[in-house]
Order: C-alpha cells, then sequence, then structure tokens
C-alpha cells in the first residue's frame, strides 16, 4: 500500500483527503501541500476513528480486537494502515529506541526526573513490546467526544505552536493554507511537557507548573498537570480548584506566558479568592521558585551528559525556566482590557 493508495481507500470509506502528500521534512515524516497555493484538506471521519480500548497486539502487529464494534472494511483499513505507515512502518522501532535512550539515562537524573515530573517509573524501563504499545497510545490518541481515538492518516501531522487545532465537529479534521509542512497545534502542554511526553523541542508560549505538593498557611497545597479540567474566563484558561478540608488542589496553574505576562499571576489571584489561602501573592512565588529549584537540580546532574535524550531534555529545561520568567504584573481577569 502505496500513499495514492491509501489516500483512495481512506477517500471510498468518508474520508477527505485534498492536496496533501506525504514526505520527510524538518520535524520528520509529514504532511505537506502538494500546491502551496490551495489549501490542504484533511478529515478522518468517525467512522475510522477507532477507540484505543478496542485495540491490541497480535504477533507484534496493532490491530482491532475482534469484540471491537468496527466494520470490516474500516477494520481493515486502519490494520494495513498501521503495518504500513504508522505502527509497522517504523513507529515501533522510533519507540523502542527511544525507551532504551530514557533507560541509558544516569540514574541520578532519572531520579530526578520522576520528582520532576511528569515522567513516571514506566519511562526508564527495559523496552518491550507492551510498554511501546502504550507509549504509542499515549503520544498518538486524541479525545473524541471523550473517548480516546487513534485516527489514521491525521496523526501524522507533526506538532507546531501557534498552529490550527484540530476540528472535531465531524471527525477529526484540518483545513489550512501552508507553504510549507502542515501542522497542529498538539494542545496545552508547554516545552517541558511536550519533551517529556513526545520527545522533542518545542518552545510554547506559556509555561506551566511541574507536579508540586507542600503545606502553605497550614493547608496542604497539591498542583497537577490535568489540562482538560480547566474554565474559560474572558478569554483566559483557568484551573479548577478543589478545597476538602485543609487541602488545596489546582488542577493546573501557567506560571508564565510570553505573550501575556500579566496573565500568569492575574490567573492564580483570580481562582485563589475561592480558597481559604491569605496570601496568594505569595503563594505564587512560592510556587515559582520551587519549579525553578526542581528544574535547576536537573540541570546541574545533567551538566556535560553528551546523550542526545540529555541535550534535548537540557535545551527544554533552559526554555522551560526563560518562560517562566514570562510574568510581570497582573490585570482583572473579569476585564476585556
Amino acid at each position: 500500500m502505496n500513499w495514492e493508495e491509501l489516500l483512495a481507500e481512506y477517500r471510498e470509506l468518508g474520508g477527505i483527503a485534498e492536496n496533501a502528500d506525504l514526505r520527510q521534512g524538518s520535524l520528520g515524516r509529514g504532511i505537506f501541500p502538494i500546491d502551496p497555493e490551495k489549501p490542504v484538506r484533511l478529515r478522518t471521519p468517525p467512522n475510522l476513528l477507532v477507540a484505543s480500548a478496542d485495540t491490541e497486539l497480535q504477533a507484534d502487529k496493532l490491530v482491532v480486537k475482534q469484540s471491537a464494534n468496527v466494520g470490516k472494511r474500516e477494520r481493515l483499513f486502519f490494520e494495513r494502515y498501521q503495518e504500513n505507515f504508522s505502527w509497522g512502518a517504523g513507529t515501533l522501532n522510533d519507540l523502542w529506541q527511544g525507551q532504551l535512550a530514557w533507560r541509558q539515562l544516569p540514574g541520578e537524573v532519572q531520579e530526578k526526573l520522576l520528582e520532576i515530573g511528569p515522567a513516571d517509573a514506566d519511562r526508564f524501563a527495559e523496552p518491550t513490546m507492551e510498554l511501546c504499545y502504550r507509549r504509542y497510545l499515549a503520544t498518538h490518541q486524541f479525545s473524541y467526544r471523550g473517548t480516546p481515538v487513534l485516527m489514521p492518516v491525521m496523526e501524522l501531522i507533526n506538532h507546531r505552536d501557534q498552529a490550527p487545532k484540530c476540528d472535531s465537529s465531524d471527525g477529526i479534521g484540518v483545513e489550512c493554507i501552508s507553504a510549507d509542512e502542515v501542522c497542529i497545534d498538539y494542545g496545552p502542554s508547554d516545552c517541558w511537557g511536550m519533551a517529556i511526553n513526545y520527545g522533542f523541542l518545542a518552545a510554547r508560549r506559556w509555561a506551566h507548573s511541574l507536579n508540586a505538593g507542600f503545606t502553605f498557611e497550614g493547608h496542604q497545597i497539591s498542583i497537577y498537570r490535568k489540562f482538560s479540567r480547566r474554565e474559560w474566563v474572558n478569554g483566559v484558561r483557568l484551573p479548577m480548584v478543589e478545597v476538602s478540608g485543609d487541602k488545596i488542589g489546582f488542577s493546573f496553574l501557567m506560571l508564565g506566558n510570553t505573550q501575556r505576562p500579566r496573565i500568569p499571576r492575574a490567573a492564580f489571584l483570580h481562582v485563589a479568592k475561592t480558597t481559604p489561602i491569605k496570601q496568594p501573592e505569595e503563594l505564587f512565588d512560592r510556587i515559582q521558585h520551587d519549579n525553578r529549584i526542581k528544574l535547576l537540580g536537573f540541570l546541574r546532574l545533567a551538566d556535560g551528559l553528551s546523550l542526545p535524550l540529555a541535550t534535548l531534555l537540557r535545551s527544554a529545561a533552559y526554555q522551560q525556566l526563560e518562560t517562566l520568567s514570562a510574568h510581570i504584573g497582573t490585570r482583572d481577569i473579569q476585564s476585556d482590557t
């Protein structure tokens, strides 16, 4: 199955693919316009979206479970796609080599990364097919109407900051005009999160707090990186706050924003009004300090390591520190100015 054969079957099953070519670029394999003057249109329809929970490995191949409610043609398309363009066409090998790279980091660096997050212990384990399969799902699935799904063809599009977001009104798609590679925005994660989760360096406009837990004013403060738990006020993404006795949890916390530097502190002060915290300004500064200390601790341990992964993570830590510093002043979140 070559690219044109894939797209022909994709279209027969309801997919949209116009002015799209698969090539190697600076970000690796990706989608490029055939004619840069015309829009690229790609859309994987609902019938070609396969719930992550409906997939499994059989004889080292990524397939749809027999029990899944997926049509015969759609099932065959998904499995041919995986064999020729994704899991069986280099992605498994990339995941395997990536897992080896994480395992080769020195033990003290691994411990520091576990402390900082969002890496977990599995990140440093010996590679296995099952572990690579779980990493594939974590880095390729997309939430569609509340269900994590795999999206053939659309998953081939790479990330770039400030690129268009996917449209999920009817399937998952994108339409844009691009003189170069077509990219999408992978979501709200920051530079450090992109490096840990996806293994590439991508500067972001914002930096969020690392996972944190400490005592402040007698309260147990917890900060997570659950970006889907949020609300919007005047175009500002705000975290959800949970208060239970002496425990206060924030689903996430933006600490820096290069384009809107007054927003991070303002957003925190806004949500802190719903908590018993008496000195929110001081707590914001405490969280900033905690993030810097953790990243600097990693940089000291990783200093001088020549491993490619260590070099990438150092660059991500420096970029994260730079973006963390982009918090100047404050503003009224309720106001449009």
